[in-house]
């Protein structure tokens, strides 16, 4: 599934990798999102919706791994869609789309948060492509609590600059343009996954070398 936008950066390193230092073993695949890659666009740039939210044409969020065929081990992938989907539209509108406090809590929220800020702060933006592949479920626990996994390749994602378009580099540091994500999920009472926890490892460390 193609939707349009992106992100991340430096503060990866920083927050993130910080919960992030412990060893992703044990993973086993089971799944994920949709076959076919989609796209979507911002206010005034005439591009499609997904997800209710719009994104930009210069920028694609690809989703590459095919959904799983149970209801509700897709219903796990699809919290973590939505929440990758509502990153993205808060750090693209600068806080505007306020939906990811719907699909984040714990320092997944305080990563939005903070990305949300330092791109208002500064001035830039992104451009480019993102892709979500070999995503795949790690464990669902007591039908309540559940572990995703995703290779994520950043490489043809870009930080430009908001007023003018100009590319100032890549848009994470070097070390991250592919990283292995690893996302906690919570269930809520209506059905619906959240995502509680992120850590993301390098494609280069042992944690993440299987998205090298």
């Amino acid at each position: 599934m193609r939707v349009r936008r992106a992100f991340l950066a430096t503060a990866i390193l920083a927050g993130v990798a910080a919960c992030g230092s412990g060893s992703a073993a044990g993973f086993q695949p089971a799944g994920s999102l949709s076959p076919a890659p989609v796209q979507a666009a911002l206010p005034g740039q005439g591009g499609q919706r997904l997800a209710g939210f719009q994104f930009p044409g210069d920028v694609s969020i690809d989703f590459t791994t095919p959904a799983p065929a149970d209801p509700a081990r897709r219903a796990v992938i699809d919290g973590y869609r939505n929440y990758v989907l509502a990153l993205w539209a808060a750090v693209l509108s600068h806080g505007k789309y306020g939906a990811y406090q719907q699909h984040a809590a714990g320092n997944a929220l305080a990563f939005v948060r903070r990305e949300v800020a330092r791109y208002g702060t500064q001035g830039t933006t992104m451009r480019g492509t993102i892709a979500y592949n070999d995503t795949r479920i790690a464990g669902i626990y007591f039908g309540t609590g559940a572990d995703v996994l995703a290779c994520v390749d950043a490489s043809a994602l870009h930080q430009v600059n908001a007023k003018t378009g100009a590319t100032v580099g890549s848009a994470l540091p070097v070390r991250l343009t592919r990283y292995l994500e690893n996302v906690a999920e919570g269930k809520r009472s209506d059905g619906t996954w959240f995502v509680s926890r992120l850590a993301v490892y390098p494609a280069a460390s042992t944690q993440g070398a299987m998205c090298r």
